[in-house]
């Protein structure tokens, strides 16, 4: 069985390590990048099978990669949690298609189980047209 592979994208080198550890520890292959604009280029080429982001960052932000992987014919049904400091970046996230939304600092615990719950298979209704939306 291929492990499924995680992309990063978190442009605080400290909090990229915890989840990146984090992560690994759960059993995942784990890519990074600390800004949108690379994100952006690293999914197109490794097709992850969920994307944890940062809002607030260089060069791209969180919101405008999210609304980029969700217009991506490819990309557009990989699951994004989007990871922010800011509460109030939850209305934009969603609204641009984030899975979940985790305000920053959250426990290790609360990260595991909006992975996971992404993660988890879908039914066959949960799958057909997904992208179509």
């Amino acid at each position: 069985m291929q492990e499924s592979t995680v992309l990063v994208v978190e442009d605080d080198d400290a909090i990229r390590y915890g989840i990146e550890l984090r992560l690994r520890a759960m059993g995942y292959a784990v890519r990074s990048s600390n800004d949108g604009k690379d994100a952006i280029e690293k999914a197109e080429r490794i097709l992850p099978s969920l994307i944890c982001m940062d809002v607030r960052m260089p060069l791209v932000d969180g919101i405008t990669a999210l609304q980029w992987f969700k217009s991506h014919p490819v990309l557009c049904d990989t699951p994004v949690i989007i990871l922010s400091a800011c509460p109030t970046d939850q209305s934009a996230a969603m609204s641009a298609g984030a899975r979940y939304f985790l305000a920053k600092p959250f426990a290790a615990e609360m990260f595991e189980a909006a992975v996971k719950q992404v993660l988890k298979p879908k039914s066959n209704s949960q799958l057909e047209g997904a992208c179509n939306g």
